[in-house]
């Protein structure tokens, strides 16, 4: 049988494309709507969208790799997935990925040792417009809090908490980070637990390096990093995706923002401009506010607000990796 070689690059808005993907997770929805979580020849990941009235004509399983034909191409924001083309689609299991497939070899840990697990997770603010920003780059970005957790071992309901910045000035961003040494240290654990990690420990490390002027800073947080075990966990989806994950509701804590008045034009916000439910682009700019508040001397009902939101969000990230391991 001759395979397409075409890859999420070649989908364009409308046209028709057949492609070979692996089905790496599955999603049904309370319309009746599945989605499906694919990795095409090149290891790329790209959604396919199946419309409640066409879900009976198709039989797709996880962990299997597929020759989709005639599947409609979604390009939305720059992001390119696909769509079941009304029913038209047709789907062909294969026995095994064919042999052109750039087959993805998974990280390896080893086996995780004994002792104690610390969970991390970094929220961040911009310093750019959101036009502009780079997420690889530290100029780009600073820290606002970061979540941690700990559970004395492996498989252990872990207790979490969050590390706030106390203000604005570039020293309350050197003092979160010395703090979150002293975390690290005290509890002194085997290894380091990390979801899609990457960004957190680009950006500790980077912040780190920005902020030092002499305070020592940027070496002890690329020794955190260098002497302990890392789990960097890193499965196709979100966290959502893979985890019960907590909501956050923007309207139940008492502040002047409002979402929708960022949301609407935000080059990577996909959804409703008036969902309650918090997002990670929403974070930056309760962020910015809250450190807004956290200068004023006397700390308003706003802030107190903002605080609980903040890390009400934050623990809900943290919370389920104790049970991904």
């Amino acid at each position: 049988m001759e395979y397409p070689r075409t890859t999420k690059d070649d989908i364009e808005d409308g046209e028709l494309i057949s492609i070979i993907s692996k089905v790496v997770h599955s999603q049904a929805f309370d319309d009746g709507n599945e989605l499906y979580h694919l990795q095409d020849a090149n290891g790329n990941e790209l959604t396919l969208k199946i419309w409640s009235g066409e879900t009976d004509k198709y039989d797709i399983e996880t962990e299997t790799w597929y020759m989709i034909n005639d599947a409609e191409g979604d390009v939305f924001q720059g992001e390119r997935n696909l769509g079941s083309n009304r029913g038209k689609m047709e789907v062909v299991a294969l026995d095994e990925a064919p042999e052109f497939v750039d087959v993805q070899v998974e990280e390896e840990f080893g086996e995780l040792v004994e002792g104690g697990i610390l969970a991390l997770d970094i929220e961040t603010i911009s310093t750019v417009s959101e036009q502009e920003i780079d997420l690889n780059n530290s100029d780009h970005v600073e820290l606002l809090c970061i979540g941690v957790g700990f559970a004395p071992e492996v498989g252990a309901p872990g207790s979490s908490s969050v590390l706030f910045r106390q203000g604005s000035e570039i020293a309350d961003e050197v003092d979160l980070l010395q703090r979150f040494c002293d975390y690290v240290e005290n509890y002194s654990p085997e290894q380091l637990l990390l979801f899609k990690g990457d960004f957190d420990i680009q950006h500790l490390r980077g912040r780190a390096e920005r902020v030092d002027s002499g305070s020592g800073i940027s070496d002890r947080v690329s020794d955190l990093f260098d002497q302990h075990r890392i789990i960097n966990l890193d499965p196709p989806g979100s966290l959502e995706d893979n985890a019960e994950v907590g909501e956050t509701y923007w309207d139940i804590y008492k502040h002047s923002l409002n979402p929708s008045q960022w949301r609407e034009g935000h080059p990577r916000y996909r959804g409703d401009v008036d969902d309650p439910a918090v997002t990670n682009k929403d974070i930056p700019y309760f962020g910015e506010r809250y450190l807004e508040l956290s200068d004023e001397t006397n700390r308003s009902r706003e802030y107190r607000a903002l605080h609980e939101l903040l890390r009400h969000y934050t623990v809900a990230d943290i919370e389920p990796l104790f049970k991904m391991v």
